[in-house]
């Protein structure tokens, strides 16, 4: 069994994905925050307009008065065209991005669930196939097919051994052949064999190489030295047939007790609730998919990139307050000033650094908006990277659950980023012992056990490709 302290590899995605939907909770609360922050600039510039036309009616003869007022308006309808057809696609992302995070959310916890019936049918096929095996090695039908594989193994073995002994020797035995070039020479054109083809000054030639390096009494031992080996490892291959044999008689006796005690049942669910999990794999990675695409389309237009309509708006209004007349306009209330016309030009000034606080808060949800899409990204990277490594499997554990959990709040919290995550995650990882023989009715077990070397699971099947 899993010990208490670790963490299965269900249970340690499951935080992962916690995690995530998380920092997608976190971006939700700030694209509210942004969309007020603009709010209220958007209500302060207007205060500020409204200002600005009673200060020109006050101030100004009523030609420049209007051109002013004209002016003002022109620009700020082009800015709240702007700003509404931004605010509407921001309201948009977000609804459709908070009902999908909730489907998300949805199918990952059926994902789950459906992970945990194939951990389930496959702990009760493991504690059937231990019992199997406890049962059928007492009978001697067992003990004798055991003994004979055994057997046929150790001479297979030896076999294997005496073949790689001579195959290493053989380099060193044919070295003194293989540098003599005349020797080389004739054994390359096959003298002495049938297979041997020359005119006839070309073979009285190879003839008089032959007689003076003796290559009649050479040739049968040299060819001798590259038969031994082959026929040592046929013998060998032959030997290791004879166990795959017997291995197989004995598995059909380990699998035959097994279906005495309901296996095929068993195997029938898990079978089953594979395919459940390949249906719920594919829905997840597919609403996962497209919940990237529009995350995508949210960062444009929350930290503007890709989506100038916001800068554009800015620009506008800034425009409009360049012109002359705005200028004429402080100029002459700053030199004939009124009881009327002062309240006004320190209420300007005043919505003026209001605007300025706003602008600065917009910015800086700005780029917290940017630092936490990438910390969602980079999590969602390690998230993906786990499941296509095959750290979800059935036995996988973690055994250091806890410096997983405190990373994952640290990420949160933006005082880590995601790498240290991954590396505790190949630190800990481990996976808990089968029960049974791991080759107990081979081949008749159709679910793949972790191998060590980091062995990619997900290729070798135990999470069926794509909805059966």
């Amino acid at each position: 069994m899993v010990k208490p302290e670790m963490w299965t590899g269900r249970q340690t995605l499951a935080s992962i994905e916690g995690a995530i939907a998380k920092l997608h909770g976190e971006e939700g609360q700030l694209d509210q925050a942004l969309r007020s922050a603009v709010g209220d600039a958007d209500r302060l510039r207007k205060e500020r307009s409204e200002g600005l036309r009673e200060l020109a009616r006050i101030k100004l003869d009523e030609m420049t008065a209007g051109r002013l007022v004209g002016n003002l308006d022109a620009g700020e309808r082009r800015a709240m065209q702007i700003l509404d057809e931004y605010r509407l696609r921001m309201v948009a992302v977000t609804e459709q991005r908070a009902a999908l995070l909730k489907e998300v959310a949805s199918a990952e916890a059926e994902r789950h669930t459906a992970a945990a019936a194939v951990e389930a049918a496959l702990e009760a096929v493991e504690t059937l196939r231990a019992q199997a095996e406890t049962k059928v090695q007492t009978t001697p039908e067992w003990r004798t097919a055991k003994a004979q594989r055994d057997e046929a193994d150790a001479v297979a073995t030896e076999a294997e051994k005496k073949a790689a002994a001579s195959e290493a020797e053989l380099g060193a035995k044919k070295k003194p052949y293989d540098e003599d070039p005349l020797f080389a020479y004739l054994w390359q054109r096959r003298l002495g064999t049938a297979a041997y083809s020359a005119g006839n000054i070309a073979r009285a030639v190879d003839r008089m190489v032959a007689e003076f390096i003796g290559f009649s009494d050479a040739r049968p031992n040299y060819a001798a030295l590259n038969e031994i080996p082959l026929r040592l490892r046929e013998h060998a291959m032959a030997q290791r047939a004879t166990v795959a044999e017997l291995q197989a008689a004995l598995a059909d006796i380990e699998w035959r007790a097994m279906l005495e005690l309901g296996v095929d049942a068993k195997e029938k669910v898990m079978a089953e609730a594979r395919h459940k999990l390949a249906v719920v794999d594919d829905t997840v990675d597919k609403k996962q998919g497209v919940l990237r695409k529009l995350d995508e389309t949210r960062k444009a237009l929350v930290t503007g990139e890709g989506n100038p309509a916001y800068n554009e708006a800015l620009e506008t209004i800034a425009a409009a307050d360049s012109k002359d007349d705005l200028a004429a306009l402080y100029a002459e209330a700053r030199r004939t000033p009124t009881t009327a016309d002062e309240a006004i030009v320190r209420g300007l000034e005043a919505i003026d650094a209001k605007i300025a606080t706003a602008e600065a808060e917009i910015a800086g949800l700005r780029r917290t908006a940017q630092e936490l899409s990438s910390r969602r990204l980079e999590v969602e990277q390690v998230r993906d990277r786990f499941r296509t490594t095959g750290y979800d499997h059935p036995q996988a554990t973690f055994d250091n659950n806890s410096a997983i959990s405190d990373t994952l709040k640290d990420i949160l919290e933006g005082v880590v980023r995601s790498g240290v995550l991954w590396d505790l995650l190949r630190k800990g990882y481990g996976s808990r012992p089968t029960r049974g023989g791991a080759d107990l009715g081979s081949p008749g077990f159709p679910f793949p056990f972790p191998s060590a070397g980091g062995t990619d699971w997900r290729l070798l099947g135990w999470r069926l490709a794509g909805p059966v």
